[in-house]
């Protein structure tokens, strides 16, 4: 006995239910921004919070917000941008944030073309900020990512804070600097809204 084309017609719709639409919702998710920071004083996380802003002010991503410490290779995975922040350590990067990138996984490239950008907070004037924020971003790209700076010219490697010298000796990071941390969030939230899910090479 051959199908009716009311038989037909409902076994369509159920093919577009189980298969079609769960892919056209899938597509349709918007980019994931993965903001991780490692913060001893508060300084660094309150960078955070302001890249954030920026980012969830563009609108169209999801942004998630995590101390490195409870970060997951599936956060990492998963994002389409990850925005890392980190205090200056003896002008150097943290160990906790060395071991964190140390732990990221590597085997087929799973980073590549993925957005990368970064943020540090420093205690004084030329205590390392920019060669910590090269540290961070040199290991984005052997990862095979792709760096954004800031939209200032003043933030155009990343975002940095000084939190503990001259007129910057303040219990707070001031806002001149959480301004430069809500440009580089959304700088990022535009170019990850814009761009495909990144391939491996």
């Amino acid at each position: 006995m051959y199908p009716t084309n009311y038989s037909l017609s409902r076994a369509i719709r159920m093919l577009l239910v189980i298969f079609v639409i769960p892919l056209f919702v899938k597509a349709q998710e918007p980019p994931k921004i993965l903001i991780a920071y490692f913060s001893s004083t508060g300084n660094t996380q309150s960078m955070a919070v302001a890249v954030a802003k920026g980012a969830s002010n563009f609108g169209g991503v999801t942004v998630q917000v995590k101390e490195i410490a409870s970060v997951t290779d599936e956060d990492l995975i998963s994002a389409q941008a990850i925005i890392l922040g980190s205090p200056v350590y003896n002008a150097n990067v943290p160990p906790k944030v060395q071991e964190f990138i140390n732990s990221w996984p590597f085997e087929n490239r799973p980073f590549f073309n993925k957005l990368g950008a970064v943020f540090v907070t420093g205690g004084g004037f030329s205590i390392g900020e920019e060669a910590v924020m090269f540290s961070l971003i040199r290991a984005m790209m052997i990862h095979g990512m792709v760096i954004l700076g800031g939209t200032e010219v003043e933030a155009a490697f990343g975002a940095s804070a000084i939190t503990g010298e001259g007129p910057y000796a303040a219990t707070e990071v001031q806002e001149v600097f959480l301004q430069k941390a809500e440009g580089l969030g959304h700088r990022v939230a535009q170019w990850a809204s814009r761009l495909d899910k990144p391939t491996t090479p």
